[in-house]
């Protein structure tokens, strides 16, 4: 379900499929599973389409999204890619942060170093299509 630092840190990634699933921080928190010791891999497959969503809990409804303040919540590795894309707390509750249609990898490694109780908590859902 997820890999680091080139090594299985469990049998197989997480394979995209035609229903959601919820990548939870507080899972990292306590577990360090998806930090970026050994960070979750998301496996699309060609004729599949990805949406990632960050659902953040921290953050109210009427807030507009403000760069000024992130809270660094989690990076995201598209592809190959050595730098990574940095997911953070912008304001809105919900905010889909990339759509894929066909084969990509996608790496995500969750911030862990705070503790259960600074923490900020949010879900990543990651939802898959089947294209017909």
């Amino acid at each position: 379900m997820y890999e680091g630092d080139g090594e299985p840190c469990d049998r197989s990634p997480l394979t995209v499929t035609s229903s959601d699933t919820y990548l939870a921080n507080v899972v990292t928190l306590k577990s360090r599973r998806g930090s970026s010791s050994c960070p979750w891999l998301i496996r699309v497959s060609s004729g599949q389409t990805v949406n990632l969503t960050l659902i953040d809990f921290a953050a109210r409804n009427n807030q507009q999204d403000s760069v000024a303040t992130c809270q660094i919540y989690a990076d995201m590795y598209i592809g190959s890619a050595k730098e990574p894309k940095t997911i953070c707390s912008r304001g809105a509750r919900e905010r889909v942060l990339h759509t894929h249609t066909g084969r990509q990898d996608i790496r995500i490694a969750i911030e862990s170093d705070q503790t259960s109780q600074q923490a900020s908590y949010f879900l990543l859902r990651v939802e898959g299509k089947q294209l017909v």
